[in-house]
């Protein structure tokens, strides 16, 4: 019987499981995402067999979409393999990661002056922030008066012109005006979630463009991401990940709502 690991990496929570396992059972990543998800699993994380001293980790959505780039999931995934340091591969980008004290440290080959940035202001003039680096975000400092945030997300991702698959939309009080911002987040093929890893590294992009410090805590309501400029111009991100016992395919069908970490 197929085994999978539920995992949690600073709110975000999801399911791994093993590509080769998988096939041999007959399953499909997508319909196993969305079969397993519901509301309690953000994403399935799918490992792949080493090569080039990389592990392959991709991840699906709850909705049985590509998930693309999430930095949740990778220290998830580094936690998973019970190892102090290690290299994975997600999405065609090869990410370091080292176990630290409180959890795992992401070093991200990516400059802050790579992410892209466009201001744009909305229809009351105000600003707000296009980032586009691994995931396509959308930045805000508050939400319409009297807008859930599902329905502020809808009506952003609905602008196919500016994002044409989909994005992350981000509300940040304060944004620019801190090193610790307060972030919720609706991440596209999912919804509102607790945590958000490229996220919280897009919230961190604006707050540096806006003139913070060179670490930025970004916290949401699954825990604290603390996202630095680092030398060799990489970027760092750290924060809490652990894993749980596997549990079997026919458990998590009869009970996946009520599996807790």
């Amino acid at each position: 019987m197929l085994e999978l690991t539920p995992g949690d990496g600073c709110g975000n929570r999801f399911l791994l499981v093993n590509e080769q396992k998988m096939s041999a059972a007959g399953e499909s990543a997508p319909q196993l995402a969305q079969r397993l998800c519901g509301s309690t699993y953000d994403g399935l994380l799918v490992l792949g067999a080493e090569t080039g001293g990389a592990l392959p980790v991709v991840i699906w959505n709850r909705d049985g979409s590509d998930g693309g780039a999430c930095l949740n999931g990778l220290r998830v995934a580094a936690c998973f393999t019970g190892q102090q340091r290690g290299r994975l591969l997600m999405a065609g980008h090869c990410v370091d990661w080292r176990r630290i004290a409180g959890g795992y440290e992401l070093d991200i080959p990516l400059r802050a002056e790579q992410i892209v940035i466009e201001e744009r202001m909305d229809q009351n003039g105000d600003p707000w922030f296009q980032v586009e680096f691994w995931n396509p975000h959308a930045v805000f400092s508050k939400l319409p008066d009297g807008q859930s945030l599902a329905d502020f997300a809808a009506s952003v991702s609905a602008r196919r012109d500016i994002f044409p698959h989909g994005v992350n939309v981000e509300v940040v009080p304060q944004l620019g005006h801190s090193e610790e911002l307060q972030m919720r987040v609706f991440e596209r093929g999912v919804g509102e979630t607790a945590a958000c890893g490229s996220g919280a590294l897009a919230v961190a992009a604006v707050a540096w463009r806006l003139g913070a410090d060179h670490c930025v805590g970004v916290q949401m309501s699954g825990g604290r991401l603390e996202v630095q400029q680092a030398e060799r111009g990489h970027i760092r991100l750290r924060g809490a990940a652990k894993v749980g016992p596997p549990q079997s395919l026919r458990e998590l069908l009869r009970s996946a709502p009520k599996v807790r970490v």
